[in-house]
């Protein structure tokens, strides 16, 4: 699932497929992510949380950031350059 995000991300034109699917459970994803043991896929996890806060996080919380800092290291950028400059401006 992170695979087709980051993939479908590298170009937010529209909305991604898979954000459509997951946008109306937000809320219990975040709820399920406080409730895993730290792993490699609690990481994979955040990282799709923080691309989903970009459009369903209430404005100011920075969840977005707080997911991209909790999720796996890596190259930023490889995520898009919309996702950059929104994490950048929230």
């Amino acid at each position: 699932m992170r695979h087709e995000i980051h993939s479908a991300t590298s170009s937010m034109t529209s909305v991604p497929k898979p954000l459509k699917f997951l946008r109306p459970h937000f809320g219990t994803l975040k709820s399920y992510f406080e409730t895993m043991p730290e792993s490699e896929l609690k990481k994979y996890m955040a990282d799709i949380l923080s691309v989903l806060a970009l459009t369903m996080s209430i404005e100011g919380e920075r969840e977005s950031l707080k997911y991209r800092l909790l999720g796996s290291e890596g190259d930023i950028g490889s995520w898009g350059h919309e996702y950059v400059r929104y994490a950048r401006i929230r």
